[in-house]
């Protein structure tokens, strides 16, 4: 059997937000598998959220630029140490100057923009370093996101505090509707609703198989543990898939301004008013600290 350390139990009490003694049996129930101890403090009610596994206390912004064509939107997480470096000039220019310079082109990933030539002549990782060594805090390019709408249009919607971002691509059939101001009202209130309830899959089929039987296996048990008869729990699971669907999945949450309507309808229904189909090709959120 795994040992269960101090260094765990803690671990799974930043994780979940449970007791310490809640966490400690939870790991010796599982053998120390971290994974199958959240899910069992799931199941019996003891974790108050299942957070990711590497999370971070970093401060700092989301910096973002959309062409003036709307066909190009691009998207970074900037990390500092304190929200008193983020607010700075220095910091600022340099989330500006990265996101021009990865407007201008794609990268495969962080490694290969860091190590992309800048126009002034220096590397984004040296613009970087320099900028460490003038105000001497860490400061990481944690990721980006590019979309390259070419037949349909990049929205971004940044909070005022620049703490959370969101980029989204939309497409239509009939490509006129592309410059309307109704088309750039949708794009606005799908970039609203992404950075307001934090969707992290587009629609149903996007989740992984994986994700779905973890889910399962937790309403299972907690139907179980409720005292529901055998025969009713593979009744009641769907109902509460469904209910899992509409909080992770973009087109199926509740939009944030009418609780009557889902997102997927208020597409349909800008569609129809403006004549075509309209598609929510993709997005993204970046949130300082997630």
């Amino acid at each position: 059997m795994a040992e269960i350390t101090a260094a765990k139990v803690k671990e799974l009490r930043e994780r979940t937000g449970s007791g310490m003694m809640d966490c400690k049996k939870a790991l010796a129930e599982t053998g120390g598998d971290m994974e199958k101890a959240i899910d069992y403090l799931r199941e019996k009610g003891l974790a108050k959220a299942a957070k990711k596994a590497e999370r971070t206390a970093a401060d700092g912004r989301v910096f973002h630029c959309v062409s003036e064509d709307g066909k190009l939107g691009v998207m970074i997480e900037l990390n500092s140490e304190t929200d008193f470096v983020a607010k700075t000039d220095e910091f600022n220019d340099l989330g500006s100057k990265i996101v021009a310079h990865l407007a201008a082109k794609d990268y495969a990933d962080v490694p290969a923009l860091l190590e992309s030539v800048h126009e002034s002549g220096s590397s984004i990782n040296e613009l970087v370093t320099a900028i460490i060594a003038k105000l001497g805090e860490n400061i990481v390019l944690k990721r980006f996101a590019r979309f390259d709408a070419a037949n349909g249009r990049a929205f971004c919607y940044i909070h005022s505090n620049y703490k959370v971002g969101a980029l989204v691509e939309l497409d239509a059939e009939d490509k006129a509707v592309l410059a309307k101001d109704e088309f750039a009202e949708l794009g606005h209130e799908i970039c609203m609703q992404i950075a307001a309830a934090a969707p992290q899959f587009l629609v149903p089929d996007d989740v992984p198989a994986d994700v779905i039987d973890r889910e399962k296996a937790v309403y299972r048990q907690q139907l179980i543990d409720e005292g529901k008869p055998a025969d009713k729990v593979d009744k009641i699971i769907p109902g509460k898939l469904r209910k899992y669907y509409e909080t992770v999945c973009l087109m199926e949450q509740e939009y944030i301004r009418d609780s009557d309507k889902r997102i997927k309808q208020l597409v349909e229904e800008t569609g129809k008013k403006l004549g075509t189909k309209i598609t929510v090709r993709r997005f993204e959120r970046f949130a300082i600290g997630e």
